[in-house]
């Protein structure tokens, strides 16, 4: 969203120099790499114009990868918990969400799904058909409920349903906003399943390795149940987690 307001507020700027013959390296010779944009105000202005749509094709993209990694942690640690699974964590963004919801007997929004699968098959005609509209992705939003459209358009202003076969993907500021916020929303909602799902030895196993992964030596500490008491009551509060059962994991993981 930075880099979104940024390139906003470099075109604002470069409106004071319009009619100027100069290049950006004359104009800004301080800014770092400025001799790679050796362009006129006017041309520079016309690249920061469309800015929101090549910033939105490399927002979008990360912002589901990252969403695709936090799910497989999530079934690696439904695995850990004894929960099987019909198929590897190591899955793809597709049947994610699908695996979870089976192993952890609860469902996420429909309506939320659906934007992201929506996403993710635009994230896909993006990377892998020069940002030509497929097939599999009409026929998903052909599928889309009325509460997924109606999300959709409320946070990017425009409807996707009216993308046809051959037409090219055009992510924008809108479209960031969206995969946040589905993102989000999902997550959110996974982790809720794992609250009940995961045995709380296991949730007290995972505070632990939190607080050695920041300090290795923090387990012979004189204060390491000061410590994992407070980093339990900041991140890990709806757990509830008790000092006996701090104290317990506390003295298996240090050993004899």
């Amino acid at each position: 969203m930075g880099l979104l307001a940024g390139a906003q507020m470099a075109a604002h700027m470069l409106q004071l120099t319009e009619g100027s013959d100069r290049l950006l390296p004359e104009i800004f010779p301080q800014i770092q790499h400025i001799g790679r944009l050796n362009l006129t105000t006017e041309a520079a202005l016309s690249i920061l114009a469309a800015g929101d749509i090549h910033l939105g094709a490399m927002a979008v993209p990360y912002a589901l990868a990252i969403h695709e990694d936090y799910l497989k942690t999530c079934l690696t640690l439904l695995q850990r918990g004894g929960i099987s699974l019909t198929r590897p964590p190591d899955l793809k963004l597709a049947v994610q969400h699908d695996e979870i919801e089976r192993a952890a007997g609860k469902s996420f929004t429909p309506a939320s799904l659906q934007q992201v699968h929506v996403l993710r098959l635009m994230r896909n005609c993006t990377i892998h058909s020069g940002g030509q509209v497929s097939s599999a992705l009409v026929n998903r939003l052909a599928a889309w409920s009325a509460d997924a459209e109606t999300g959709w358009v409320k946070l990017t202003g425009r409807s996707p349903r009216t993308l046809a076969v051959g037409d090219t993907v055009a992510f924008g500021h809108g479209e960031v906003l969206i995969a946040l916020a589905v993102t989000k929303t999902l997550a959110r909602a996974a982790t809720q399943f794992l609250e009940p799902a995961l045995p709380r030895d296991l949730w007290a196993d995972l505070l632990i390795e939190d607080l050695v992964a920041g300090a290795p030596s923090i387990l012979s500490a004189p204060d390491v149940l000061r410590r994992a008491r407070g980093h339990a009551r900041f991140h890990y509060g709806p757990l509830k987690l008790t000092d006996c059962e701090i104290a317990a994991t506390v003295a298996r993981r240090a050993g004899p």
